[in-house]
């Protein structure tokens, strides 16, 4: 190939691990030992080749697997060529850990994928970064129970502007797309094979509707078939990508379990739709709630969840600012952008912000929950005495009121 552009090294580096002996273990070590910077360089062949000239103090495994790819380097590069076309014809988009449009959930764990791909409305990464996100997984042949249950808690969150992430199989999931891929949150899914790869094959039209109003997400590049062992990693990306994770149905033995396991694991709460103890199907999530998840009531209980996640989260991003604010007119800016610009700035720069864009902030933070003015102190990291006296403006205008102590928005 001719000199290959940060999208060519992305595909390689999926060519690379798919078709050769390379592992994370090997990844890490080259790493580690300074031979390589980041995966982008394992398509450098001049390195790989100083690699087995003994120059570096590797294992003999790790030398080996480089001498692997260096003989099964000219296949690579074909099989890199493939994808490049593959995604050309399907505008699928290639992201890596590298670039500054990485899900920032996905940052926040071990264990993500450095690159995967996308097709459809990317900019919903963004929004759920900041308006909250959750995980809905299931059985693949539901109850009518659940399935209700499913419609109602999706379409409520959705219509809070809370990104619903599934997996697009059949039954649970299928419905948490379908109820909430025309929401404020819309919805993404995430597939165990290429995202121009349907699957399975009869879900075909809800996989045109969220390619065209939601999102489709792979760490498998276009192409690739969804092998069964790609389902349990499959799983870790749908819980890494969420605030928190519903569980609307699952018997003892269940993907859906791997889905909450991961989630539990990575320090996301797990909430489970109770049912009856004389129902097969609901088993594996009976024993969740035995295991000390959380009891899914309504979607209530979910929104202060995913609320108290996002303060923590708006608070940790403070040194992100300067990637969403460049000193431009926020008035140029949609809704969305400004409301993202003004959190940002409030943390580089709070002085530039007047009391209008303060209450701004504060009606965005009152968006999910109702909040006490020492939470919103918290969100906004003003002084209690300045919060004071932007609420009581907000409360005579009719914008909020309060109750049991609690803010919230007279209309959202």
């Amino acid at each position: 190939m001719d000199i290959l552009t940060d999208r060519d090294k992305d595909f390689f580096y999926s060519a690379v691990m798919l078709n050769s002996q390379m592992n994370y273990r090997t990844l890490k070590e080259l790493i580690d030992l300074k031979v390589i910077s980041n995966y982008r360089e394992l398509s450098d062949k001049e390195i790989l080749e100083d690699v087995t000239k003994g120059n570096y103090d590797l294992k003999n495994d790790t030398v080996q697997r480089i001498k692997k790819v260096l003989e099964s380097y000219n296949d690579i590069e074909k099989v890199v060529m493939e994808y490049k076309k593959i995604a050309d014809s399907n505008s699928i988009e290639v992201v890596s850990c590298l670039d500054g449009n990485y899900p920032y959930n996905w940052m926040m764990q071990s264990g993500m994928p450095k690159v995967f791909y996308a097709k459809g409305n990317y900019a919903l990464i963004d929004q759920m970064t900041f308006s909250g996100s959750v995980a809905v997984v299931g059985s693949r042949n539901p109850s009518k129970y659940s399935l209700y249950a499913t419609d109602q808690i999706c379409k409520t969150l959705g219509n809070k502007g809370i990104t619903v992430v599934s997996g697009m199989a059949y039954g649970i999931d299928r419905q948490a797309h379908l109820s909430s891929v025309n929401t404020k949150g819309g919805t993404i899914a995430v597939l165990a094979g290429g995202v121009d790869n349907i699957y399975p094959p009869s879900n075909k039209d809800i996989y045109d509707l969220i390619c065209s109003n939601g999102l489709i997400l792979s760490e498998m590049p276009p192409g690739q078939q969804p092998l069964r062992q790609y389902f349990p990693s499959r799983n870790r990306l749908i819980a890494g990508l969420s605030d928190c994770t519903l569980i609307m149905e699952a018997g003892a033995v269940s993907g859906t379990l791997h889905t909450a396991s991961f989630a539990a694991g990575q320090g996301k709460e797990v909430f489970v739709l109770p049912n009856s103890i004389y129902y097969e199907n609901a088993s594996g999530g009976l024993k969740l709630l035995e295991d000390g998840g959380n009891v899914l009531l309504n979607a209530d209980s979910v929104i202060d969840s995913i609320a108290r996640t996002l303060m923590f989260k708006r608070m940790d991003m403070g040194c992100a600012g300067e990637m969403y604010y460049c000193g431009d007119d926020l008035s140029e800016f949609g809704d969305e952008a400004n409301i993202e610009a003004l959190r940002e700035l409030s943390k580089i720069n709070p002085e530039a912000l007047n009391d209008n864009d303060w209450k701004m902030l504060i009606k965005d933070a009152l968006t999910l929950k109702p909040l006490c003015a020492d939470d919103l102190c918290a969100v906004t990291t003003l002084p209690f005495y300045k919060i004071s006296k932007l609420l009581t403006e907000l409360e005579l205008n009719g914008t909020v009121c309060q109750e049991n102590g609690k803010y919230s928005l007279t209309f959202v």
